[in-house]
């Protein structure tokens, strides 16, 4: 059996999407179906990731022999890579302006039988109340557009920025500052749930059989930039990977394999 290069999960995105550039080699892109334009909205910007389009004028012919050219050059665990990426867009955060934000999965938000409602002012998450009980919870939702977070910086050889929260003054705070420290705990959670979802796909894409010549280990990235603290890589097949019903994955992967939390 040949000896897997061990690699760190950021330099293999990276090896995957500005190398390789993985996500255009898909059957839309053998489509030939055009890329949004500079005045897309982000959630089509983040359709036309997801999908790998190109602009090709070629003919059909043409671009069919060019796409399958791409794809039979692409390494299988790249492919491979990609297909555990896509799976980042059903990720979201709940209060994501809060001193602790939660990231959850829409499969596991169904799982608990709770549900997301949109509105005009923003995507909310809904909790039932417990039988006898009045009402429901419900708490600010947001889409984080992890699919296009991952691919872009991986693409960049980036990572998202993070700004310092605002210390509290003495007295009342008023509007700005409640402001200013409103998004930088956003900015914190946007950040967060990134090293999260690295992490899980770490444990993913390190799991025994799943890929062919890649050991992943973790994120070199620090889990918590902002308060001066660094993470080394850890070694993804060796961490355990459960998820509770009742914890949400990001918590599980900070909390539990990286002894992190937002």
């Amino acid at each position: 059996m040949a000896t897997k290069e061990i690699i760190d999960i950021e330099a293999l995105l990276h090896r995957a999407y500005a190398q390789h550039r993985v996500d255009r080699v898909t059957p839309q892109a053998m489509l030939g179906l055009r890329r949004q334009g500079p005045s897309a909205s982000l959630v089509g910007a983040m359709q036309a990731v997801a999908l790998g389009t190109l602009v090709d004028n070629s003919g059909a012919a043409s671009r069919m022999i060019g796409q399958q050219t791409m794809m039979a050059a692409t390494p299988d665990d790249m492919l491979v890579v990609h297909d555990h990426v896509l799976a980042l867009a059903e990720w979201r955060i709940e209060n994501p302006r809060s001193p602790e934000p939660r990231a959850w999965r829409l499969s596991e938000i169904a799982a608990q039988g709770w549900h997301v409602e949109e509105t005009a002012a923003g995507g909310w998450l809904v909790r039932h109340a417990r039988r006898g009980a009045d009402g429901a919870m419900r708490a600010p939702l947001v889409d984080p557009y992890l699919l296009v977070t991952v691919i872009e910086h991986a693409r960049a050889g980036t990572r998202p920025d993070v700004d310092d929260a605002p210390q509290a003054g003495r007295g009342r705070p008023n509007a700005a500052a409640l402001a200013r420290r409103g998004d930088a705990l956003l900015a914190r959670a946007l950040y967060a749930v990134w090293h999260a979802a690295l992490g899980s796909l770490a444990m993913d894409l390190g799991a025994e059989g799943v890929l062919q010549r890649h050991q992943v280990t973790g994120p070199v990235a620090p889990a918590t930039p902002w308060d001066g603290t660094t993470q080394g890589a850890v070694l993804a097949s060796t961490a355990k990977k459960a998820f509770p019903q009742d914890n949400s994955a990001t918590r599980k992967s900070l909390r539990q394999h990286y002894n992190r939390r937002f």
